[in-house]
């Protein structure tokens, strides 16, 4: 029987890079969200997320094809449902890199999910990151430091909170939380 992990954290806190270097195990299948904000600059659809309009992501609501969704941002996100089965019977560690309000949703419906808030060293870095992504516009960037505020809150409530200051130990940590040491 396969995992779920569960990685959190506010924008900025490098869940993207994280995530993406855990998914080169063969052992680690990261989800691939569904998303009706647009497409950063060289993001791919069905690579990075599933680009949707908000009228296609309400439909999947409806037709129960999402395990979990919520708004973020003014934007949707959610995770489907049927990757998530498959990746559980095939043995895989499957990833969720999920907001909050997503990850309270999937450990409801899967307490045995692994839940892992991202942390950066501290608040500033969020600020340079987003900033060094330069797809945010200002408004977008002051929108994600305030909800990152909001989040925070919600760490104690997840199984490990792991600070993202040095990559390499970030990805060790994380390695040995889910256990593919």
């Amino acid at each position: 029987m396969g995992k779920i992990a569960i990685i959190s954290g506010p924008s900025g806190s490098g869940k993207t890079t994280v995530c993406n270097l855990l998914e080169k195990d063969p052992r680690i299948k990261k989800s691939i969200s569904v998303t009706t904000r647009p497409p950063r600059n060289g993001e791919k659809h069905g690579e990075d997320y599933y680009f949707v309009s908000p009228a296609e992501f309400e439909q999947m609501i409806r037709n129960k094809e999402l395990v979990e969704y919520a708004m973020y941002c003014g934007y949707y996100y959610g995770t489907l449902i049927h990757p998530l089965e498959d990746a559980l019977k095939k043995d895989l560690i499957y990833m969720l890199e999920i907001d909050v309000q997503g990850a309270l949703q999937i450990k409801k419906k899967f307490p045995q999910a692994i839940s892992i808030f991202l942390l950066p060293p501290e608040k500033k870095t969020l600020l340079q990151r987003l900033k060094q992504r330069n797809t945010n516009k200002e408004q977008d960037m002051l929108l994600r430091l305030e909800v990152a505020d909001k989040e925070l809150t919600y760490k104690d409530m997840y199984d490990y909170c792991v600070v993202n200051d040095d990559l390499e130990v970030t990805i060790d940590t994380i390695r040995k939380i889910v256990n593919v040491n």
